[in-house]
């Protein structure tokens, strides 16, 4: 057999996991000359080591292919050599979680190799390729572009991508397939993706996305935003799995299967189509394919042609049962392109004109995959008007008819790939199959399949879809998993193999008597330069293969080869004559034994260029050719006869190119003719072009340069000496060398004939410095000498700086000396024993970078130069342990830099300039889509451009280097760049920042400063001395603290007492600073970093003298009015009571801030303590650990908060009698709600009755919410149309007021919607750190007594529910529990002051935790039981014989009352039905165990503190007395008590809220939808103002839904909320609530304590929720198509848990009270009357209560 072999093993940087090849198997061969020796060669293949490998493209301009591997791209030439490879996994990533992947947010992200998924060329028609696309499967399938000439080099990648941008499967089982097309000059990608159960939802099977940013739509690269894609209701249930994509004239086309959800839901396969031109998918049409006998599973399709014709070949399974999974047998479908379009015509125009409906009215096409739409019965013409439809037009559109076909070819195991090409009008289809074999057959005329050859692939290894042919057709590219072996045309290596071979094609080439395909038989000069040993001359030669002629006989194929036409034919007879015949033929000449054929050179193949020169060859039957000219050679044409033909080569030369001298050209060999000419202009040419004679000896040697001038006294460098004429061969010259008059050996390798050597330069005589000219002889005749000198020199060490530097090397080491440049070249310098020398080498200084070594030591410092050596004896060069950082803080900065960072670690100082570094690159911004009422600053995509030349790199040294500690300044990076890498660089020790604390350093903006004086800049405002100067800004706390911030008053410090992230406060000095400058008052300097701002000059008011005139001031005074005194008087009483507010103001943050920072440290360890407690609850928190409450019992609580026997939990309470009829006017009464206009014009009329109060508005809306629960599409429709009439009420009078209370139907309808479309939600993120909040404030409260009477606690953020007096405890109590005998006890923590039922509270908190609260048995229904020894049994009480009684006062019993030590066992046991205990109720969630009966006796009760005796104040007094001092002089202790309280639960607090309003995961999708319905509704209002549609938002979302849920955990969870808990959660209610308002946020001394307490806070919770809206407002739109979706999929999710009927009847008891009004009202209304609803509504009253009508 003859093959081309050659093989390329690639050195990977990972270990490698599998052997896996990339195959080239060459269907039809190159043309090669061959030899004997190359006939049992392999085929040309590859082996990539180390990453399994997924895609296969071939760029059909450059004939390059890529390869798309796990973890790693590959960028082949078209011989599969490497031209680059780049890397692109693994990395940090869950599918759980969306990116940027934030350890701290995703814990359980972990390295995960990238699958790659798409490989596309980005490509405009007829222009050469822009890039190559690529997409893997971490973090979420995002795509990047990368360079084509260099894979390594990423052209685009976004960062900060938006959940538009997600475009791959993020799972490597779950297929993905793309095409790119160009519509009106743009770029677009469609990408077909199957399902994932993990990641983001709602990313559609289909979707169109753009290539480049598009600043209008503020849509980034890969976005589908604005775009259409193909919507699924329920995407799990038609799990789509693509198989090909392409596209054909002006139609995408895709190949998928799926379940078939309208038929018998089992899996088929389809072919769906676009319009090119159609980006909103109105076109979208699709059409099942039929391949007989079961086959239902699409393997692998191509497009390609059969009888000119464009076909689909189609790889179908058998499928298992009605799964997705492929069995064994597979057959292989063909569909004619033109077939399929008919029946997607058809699907068409049958949904578009006859509502999809046949003749026979049975139903062939229909919309698919849920979407709210049908077919219509349009004009006929409008498929023609419309062909890529329109917005009136129905789809997506499903046929319900299959395009039949019949096997053309069945194959056990799968066929996994196919391709196909034509030749000579046949086709033929390459089959690979799952056992690595790759199957030729050929598609006869009727569709009917013969296999004719099978080559074995790999039979380990599948053959991978991408089965590529090259543009050529020669080569056919194989994806495989091990090694190749194929068949090939060249492995028929005589004229009787090829006649029986039956490849159509393969056939015999004449004249290079080899097998071959029918375009390789041809004449190709390629030529080659040869090579020639380089101690010889040579003239330029070039090889030529003389191919005279081609030549094809066929096997079974009847063709006959017309010789000289070059011409395959059917036809008998040529043009020129000369057949061969085919064999089967009975005419001669014909077969093998008249093939023409060329195997010999009688003559010398020397051939000069310009002469002519005969040839004589030998072959046989080449007495059909004449003499011809062929390159003009000259063939002689004789017959003999040989066996073997081989190719002919002749070399072609030119003596003139390359002997560019006498000797050159002499020492050519002699068979080539070359000699020196002494012309005019003397060269070497061809003997028989030189006329005036040759020349007999060279001219004498000529030097030009010596280099280098220098060397050492001991010699052994090596010196270059160039010139001419330096002799023919190295014998001329050997022993004719010297050097200042010294010897020198020249080297025979590095001698070229007369131009250059090199010599080795020794000193043998005299150890002197000596210098002289060097001297060449030739032959011991010819002398020439150079006319620069060398010298000997004799360089010296003196010493080293520094002396130590880490193992890892690269440290700077400067070398001190004299004559340290002795033998340096320009080009290579000295050698260094360590170390590398730099460019900076001067005669006295050398600096060189230190090697790696491989232990510590001392070592010595050598230098060479040649044969010298010279060591430093006096001084050691240190190797020591290489530096390791174990810490460094903080992780953020300013752009501006100059941060502090505080770097801790061992060996620091082995380090000369420890650097901090950041590499960084320019960002560009897709703009924002502007919105007329955008009122804030929004977060763009992140796009970054690769650009190797604007990458900055940029160091700062770290100072205060010990062996322990150095402080580095963050270095300054240009705004908005993109930061590619920060590190700490120590010589060769490179430290990137992630990996010390597994957290990435953070650049943030650079902050805003606002002059003081913000109305007139430069003039210096008044401060009075004892108060604070108040700066604003604008992010200053985002990568900077308090304690970093200096302030500068002139040349005073200005001591910084507050910071947060919009306000700066420093308190300056007394006395009036002096100014740094030429000018005469201070001026405040705000030093940040490297950032330095200047704020402006501050003057003292120090009620000095006046410098006005006294008498002026007389004058002054006596000329004012009293009028004007009057009012001057009033204006300064303003004035001074809005400066004492702000001082004030300022002052109490000071305070507040004071006051944490002195109740830091106890914060730190409650909280250390309350986290030790939660690490139990996390283990269980994403499991059954959350006890959330099921969707019913969570709907009953928020649509019918605090009503017992909610109509979710009750049944149609009916006699059987009537039952059935009630029944059936409910349902028509179901109808009946299901119109519109009825349901309108039913709300509108009971809103307008009198007695319809408040409470049954919220009632009906909640009725009604229940009964469309099942059709919450339509639901949602009808709140849009009554919220649109809201807001039109609300514009005429004041629209900041709308949706603020729930006063109609629909705001409670509203409040209803938004339960139900966040449910979701609320399990999957928000529940669990709700519910660890609300388990942190129990622990937390309970740690304290609370007072059973009053529910005041001591631990708490209300100050009105604060226990102030100081009660005496014992808080390390543990009773031992146990409920019998062999039960182990459990310890449960108490309080000796908890009264019995708190301790068995806090007992069944303990048994139970991890339980729902329901299912645990009540504290009442059990007895207490104290255990002392075997007998001393003693049951424990609230209220029994031993309480104490004190006047009118009975105090509840504790186990301090009864004296239970520490440590004691008690048993909870069922408490007897004859216990006479004191009764006790207790309202889940809502109420303090009370005591009853004592008041009846006149006793009063008390626990902790007795109640205030006071008389009663009234009401008003109090709030304006009383409380009102109360809260002005709240002692310190208080404060502290509730500062404490709230910083222990701060991380919780911020936890719950960052997930309520944080975009790093997808907002839901109907927050979107109705943020963007607000949004439409200003603009459509004209409402510019942006305040307003801020607080619709707030009105419809936090505070209608989320407050709700912050201070009602139990409508979530199956949890108790006490009075003590709720009076906590009121208060972080509250700060909610203020976060979302757009006021400003001020607190001062009459402030309520529960605002003072997060006033710090609440600026940086309203940037949350003002960047939550913006983002929200600048994500892609909230499709309406989408949320229909999302609605029908909630409709069927939870519509059985609805009691439909009970709603009906309940709703009916309104209409029965307001029956003549709502009559009226229907009557009154035209449509209505048409529609006749007056009508059905008595059929519907007559039907359920018998009630008389008008019928």
């Amino acid at each position: 057999m003859c093959y081309s072999t050659f093989h390329a093993l690639l050195p990977l940087p990972y270990s490698p996991a599998s052997l896996l090849l990339l195959l080239a198997i060459l269907w039809w061969p190159l043309v090669l000359p061959l030899a004997p020796g190359h006939l049992q060669s392999p085929p040309t293949f590859i082996t990539l080591n180390g990453s399994h490998l997924n895609h296969l493209l071939l760029d059909t301009h450059s004939s390059h292919i890529y390869v798309g591997a796990v973890n790693v791209l590959y960028h082949l030439s078209p011989d599969l050599q490497l031209l680059s490879w780049g890397k692109t996994g693994p990395k940090l990533d869950s599918p759980d979680c969306l990116p940027p992947i934030d350890p701290t947010d995703c814990t359980q992200a972990e390295t995960t190799d990238n699958t790659n998924k798409l490989l596309l060329l980005e490509e405009i028609k007829g222009g050469d390729p822009l890039s190559l696309i690529v997409c893997g499967t971490v973090l979420q399938g995002i795509c990047e572009k990368r360079s084509l000439e260099n894979v390594s080099q990423v052209l685009y990648k976004t960062d900060n991508p938006v959940d538009t941008q997600y475009v791959a499967a993020n799972n490597p089982r779950v297929s993905t397939v793309g095409v790119v097309v160009e519509q009106k000059g743009v770029l677009l990608m469609l990408v077909g993706r199957g399902y994932t159960s993990k990641g983001p939802g709602g990313i559609p099977p289909i979707t169109m996305r753009r290539l480049t940013p598009v600043a209008r739509y503020s849509a980034p690269a890969f976005s589908h935003e604005e775009l259409g894609k193909l919507v699924v209701g329920s995407y799990s249930e038609y799990n789509n799995h693509f198989v090909k994509a392409f596209h054909h004239n002006n139609y995408v086309y895709f190949v998928f299967s799926r379940r078939d959800m309208w038929g018998k839901r089992e899996y088929r396969t389809y072919v769906s189509r676009l319009c090119v031109g159609d980006p909103n998918f109105y076109s979208y049409v699709e059409v099942p394919l039929s391949c007989g006998g079961g086959y239902n599973l699409a393997q692998a399709a191509v497009l390609g042609y059969h009888r000119e014709q464009p076909t689909l070949f189609v790889a179908m399974a058998m499928g298992q049962a009605s799964t997705p999974t492929p069995t064994d047998r597979t057959a292989l479908c063909v569909y004619k392109v033109e077939e399929l379009d008919k029946a997607l015509h058809g699907a068409q125009l049958l949904c578009y004109t006859q509502e999809g409906k046949d003749a026979n009215n049975k139903e062939k096409a229909y919309i698919e995959y849920e979407v709210s739409s049908s077919c219509l019965k349009l004009p006929q013409d409008s498929l023609n008007e419309y062909p890529c439809g329109g917005e009136h037009t129905p789809s997506p559109i499903a046929s319900a008819i299959a395009l039949e076909a019949t096997p053309a070819f069945t194959w056990t195991p799968p066929i996994t790939a196919v391709t196909t090409a034509t030749e000579v009008g046949h086709t033929i289809v390459l089959l690979g199959d799952k056992n690595g074999r790759l199957h030729k057959v050929f598609l006869h005329a009727n569709g009917t399949g013969t296999k004719y050859d099978t080559v074995e692939v790999d039979a380990e290894s599948p053959i991978n879809a991408d089965l590529l042919l090259d543009s050529n057709k020669q080569n056919v590219y194989v994806l495989t998993g091990r090694k190749l072996h194929v068949a090939q045309c060249e492995k028929h290596l005589d004229c009787h193999t090829c006649l029986s071979n039956r490849d159509p094609y393969c056939g015999w080439c004449s004249l290079e008597g080899r097998y071959l395909s029918s375009p390789d038989c041809c004449y190709t000069p390629t030529p080659a330069l040869s090579t020639l040993p380089s101690h010889q001359a040579a003239p330029l030669v070039l090889h030529k293969h003389l191919i005279i002629w081609k030549s094809f006989t066929y096997s079974m194929w009847p063709c006959h080869w017309c010789v000289k036409d070059e011409l395959c034919t059917h036809d008998k007879s040529c043009p020129r004559q000369h057949v061969i015949y085919n064999s089967r033929e009975l005419s001669l000449p014909r077969g093998p034994d008249s093939c023409p054929c060329v195997w010999a050179l009688q003559s010398s193949p020397l051939v000069p260029v310009g002469f002519d020169s005969e040839l004589s060859l030998q072959g046989k039957n080449l007495d059909i050719f004449e003499v011809m000219l062929m390159c003009l050679l000259y063939l002689l044409v004789v017959s003999s006869l040989r066996l073997i033909c081989v190719c002919v080569t002749v070399q072609l030369y030119d003596c003139s190119v390359g002997q560019s001298d006498c000797s050159q050209c002499r020492a050519v060999a002699g068979n080539y003719g070359c000699v020196w000419c002494a012309d005019e202009t003397p060269g070497c040419v061809y003997n028989q072009s030189c006329t005036s004679g040759t020349m007999d000896t060279c001219p004498p040697p000529l030097i030009t340069e010596v280099e280098p001038l220098t060397g050492p006294l001991e010699g052994g460098i090596l010196l270059t000496i160039q010139g001419s004429n330096l002799g023919q061969s190295f014998q001329d010259i050997q022993a004719g060398v010297t050097v200042a008059g010294v010897t020198c050996r020249p080297l025979p390798e590095a001698y070229r004939i007369s131009t250059r050597y090199n010599s080795s330069v020794k000193i043998t005589a005299s150890a002197n410095a000596t210098a002289g000219p060097v001297v060449i002889t030739v032959r011991g005749s010819e002398k020439g000498e150079s006319q620069q000198t060398f010298s000997y020199q004799n360089p010296q060490l003196s010493r080293i700086v520094p002396e130590k530097g880490p193992l890892a090397g690269g440290t700077m080491l400067t070398l001190h000396g004299s004559q340290l440049l002795t033998g340096q070249r320009t080009e290579q310098s000295i050698f260094f024993f360590f170390c590398s020398i730099r460019n900076e080498v001067s005669d006295t200084r050398l600096i060189c970078r230190t090697s790696h070594s491989n232990q510590t030591g001392r070592v010595p410092v050598k230098v060479v130069f040649g044969k010298a050596e010279r060591i430093l004896d006096s001084v050691l060069f240190s190797y020591m342990e290489d530096p390791v950082i174990t810490d460094a803080t903080p992780t953020e900065s300013f752009y501006g830099g100059g941060r502090l960072i505080y770097v801790t670690g061992q060996n620091l100082n082995v380090v000369q300039q420890p650097k901090m570094s950041v590499s960084n690159e320019p960002r560009e911004r897709s703009e924002v889509r502007r919105r007329r009422y955008t009122h804030v600053s929004v977060r763009s995509p992140l796009v970054t451009v690769k650009q190797p030349e604007n990458s900055f790199h940029i160091q700062e040294l770290c100072t205060n280097v010990t062996s322990e500690r150095m402080i580095c300044k963050s270095p300054m990076v240009e705004p908005k760049s993109r930061i590619v890498r920060v590190w700490f660089e120590m010589d060769n020790v490179h430290i990137d920042f992630h990996t010390i604390k597994n957290k990435l350093f953070t650049y943030h903006p650079n902050p805003d400063l606002f002059q003081l004086n913000s109305e007139s800049r430069g003039t210096p405002i008044r401060f009075k001395p004892g108060g604070v100067l108040a700066v604003e800004g604008k992010g200053l706390t985002l990568a900077m603290n308090r304690d970093e911030v200096v302030a500068q008053l002139g040349d005073k410090e200005c001591v910084i007492k507050t910071l947060d992230n919009t306000h700066l406060y420093c308190e300056p000095p007394e006395e009036q600073p002096l100014a740094l400058d030429d000018s005469d008052l201070p001026k405040l300097k705000v030093l940040m970093g490297s950032l330095a701002f200047d704020l402006g000059p501050v003057q003292y008011d120090n009620d000095l003298h006046s410098l006005v005139p006294l008498a002026a001031q007389i004058g002054l005074a006596a000329g004012a009015a009293v009028v004007v005194l009057i009012v001057l008087v009033i204006i300064l009483m303003y004035r001074r009571k809005s400066k004492q507010a702000l001082r004030d103001y300022k002052k109490v943050l000071v305070q507040l801030e004071t006051l944490e920072i002195n109740v830091g440290d106890q914060c730190r360890k409650e909280f250390t303590d309350l986290m030790t407690e939660m690490m139990d609850l996390s283990s269980d928190v994403g499991g059954p650990g959350i006890p959330f409450l099921d969707y019913r019992t969570y709907a009953e609580r928020v649509f019918f908060p605090g009503q017992k026997g909610a109509p979710l939990s009750q049944n149609l309470d009916l006699p059987d009698s009537r039952r059935q009829t009630v029944e059936q006017g409910l349902g028509q009464l179901n109808n009946l709600l299901n119109n519109r206009l009825f349901l309108i014009r039913f709300i509108h009329t009971l809103e307008v009755q009198q007695s319809f109060s408040q409470r049954d508005r919220g009632y009906v809306a909640s009725l009604l919410t229940m009964a469309l629960h099942d059709k919450l599409e339509y639901f949602t429709d009808v709140m849009k149309t009554l919220l649109g009439d809201l807001v039109q009420q609300y514009v005429t009078k004041n629209p900041k007021l709308m949706l603020r209370r729930t006063e109609t139907v629909v705001e409670k309808m509203l409040t209803n919607w938004m339960s139900i479309c966040l449910y979701s939600f609320l399990k999957e993120v928000a529940g669990e750190p709700l519910y660890k909040l609300y388990r942190a404030i129990k622990y937390q409260v309970d740690k304290g007594p609370v007072d059973a009477v009053t529910g005041k606690a001591k631990r708490t953020l209300n100050d009105s529910h604060l226990l102030r007096e100081d009660i005496e405890y014992c808080s390390t109590l543990t009773v031992l529990v146990k409920s019998g005998v062999e039960v182990q006890p459990c310890p449960v923590k108490v309080l000796d002051t908890d009264t019995i039922t708190q301790v068995k509270d806090k007992i069944l908190d303990q048994i139970y935790k991890g339980a729902a609260f329901s299912q645990r048995p009540a504290a009442d229904s059990l007895d207490l039981e104290w255990r002392s020894g075997q007998a001393g049994h003693l049951t424990l009480s609230d209220d029994d014989v031993t309480a104490i009684i004190q006047g009118r006062w009975k105090r509840i019993n504790t186990l301090q009352h009864y004296k239970v030590p520490d440590g004691a066992t008690v048993a909870l046991i069922p408490r007897s039905q004859s216990s006479l205990g004191v009764n006790q109720f207790y309202q889940t969630g809502e109420k303090t165990p009370m005591l009853e009966g004592e008041e009846e006796e006149g006793l009063r009760l008390w626990h902790l503190v007795k109640p205030s005796e006071d008389p009663e104040i009234p009401k008003h007094r109090k709030s304006s007395m009383r409380e009102r001092e109360r809260a002005k002089a709240i002692p310190e202790i208080y404060l502290t008590r509730l500062l404490s309280m709230k910083g222990t639960l701060q991380k919780f607090v911020d936890d719950v809220f960052v997930a309520i309003l944080s975009t790093k995961w997808p907002p839901p999708i109907a927050v979107r939808f109705f943020f963007d319905f607000l949004d439409d509704m200003a603009e459509k209002h004209g409402i510019d103002d942006p305040e307003t549609v801020h607080i619709w938002k707030t009105n419809s979302l936090p505070l209608r839904f989320w407050v709700n849920i912050l201070k009602n955990p139990q409508f979530v969870f199956d949890v108790q909320v006490t009075d003590s808990v709720d009076a906590v959660l009121s208060v972080i209610a509250q700060t909610f609530i203020d976060s979302c308002t757009t006021s400003e946020h001020k607190v001062g001394r009459d402030s309520p304590v529960n605002k003072l307490l997060y006033a710090r806070e609440i600026p940086r919770y309203k940037q949350l929720v003002e960047r939550y809206y913006s983002d929200i407002h600048n994500a892609v739109s909230g499709c309406y198509q989408e949320m229909n979706s999302t609605l029908t999929e909630l409709s069927g999710s939870f519509a059985s848990e609805m009691n439909n009927l009970v709603a009906l009847h309940e709703l009916y008891k309104y209409i029965n009270k307001y029956y003549d009004q709502i009559i009226m009202s229907l009557e009154e209304d035209a449509a209505g009357q048409k529609m006749q609803l007056a009508y059905r509504l008595q059929q519907v009253a007559a039907l359920v209560e018998n009630k008389v009508t008008d019928l």
